[in-house]
């Protein structure tokens, strides 16, 4: 795994950074240090959007995949960091012989932020969501902005929440698209 440091860099050094990664985009296996700031979110989800494109996956797919990246990421800025903090992005990619594309995408925040929260806690929040009343078909239903669970739970494979070793909390989400879903 490639270990990219793209804290303290504007847009454009950023992704020239991230770019030599596409050169093999079936096996992407990189670790992206960012400053927790929410210019980086557009970054990271560009690079995303960059790696769908190599791999001729379009809408709804791409767009999809794109917004639970923002998600994450603002999510480990707003909550779990704090200025000046150094967030990371584990971003995974495999093809198989079918054709068949998976990733995965792992966030991990400090524990510095004044809304942290480790992984025993958000698995109590998603099982207490879950049995909430305003449960709507399995999905909770946030008062107020996008949600994490709101957005991942159906759209992705499995999101999952553990240590990181690097600060707090590593929250995970993995994805298989088959190569006749939203690729030529």
């Amino acid at each position: 795994m490639f270990t990219i440091d793209i804290s303290h860099l504007a847009y454009e050094g950023a992704m020239q950074k991230l770019t030599p990664m596409l050169s093999e985009p079936d096996n992407i296996s990189c670790q992206i240090d960012f400053d927790a700031d929410h210019g980086n979110s557009k970054i990271i989800r560009d690079f995303i959007g960059q790696i769908f494109d190599l791999h001729m996956i379009e809408h709804p797919w791409k767009g999809r995949f794109i917004l639970i990246t923002d998600e994450l990421i603002n999510n480990a800025i707003e909550h779990g960091s704090s200025k000046g903090d150094i967030d990371s992005c584990i971003i995974e990619t495999y093809k198989d012989r079918d054709g068949e594309f998976s990733i995965s995408l792992e966030v991990h925040d400090t524990g510095t932020g004044k809304d942290a929260k480790d992984a025993t806690h958000m698995e109590s929040i998603r099982n207490d969501r879950l049995d909430d009343h305003d449960n709507v078909d399995g999905i909770y239903m946030e008062k107020r902005g996008r949600g994490l669970f709101h957005i991942t739970e159906k759209l992705v494979d499995k999101l999952s929440f553990s240590a990181s070793p690097r600060g707090w909390l590593a929250v995970k989400i993995e994805k298989s698209i088959p190569k006749t879903v939203g690729n030529l």
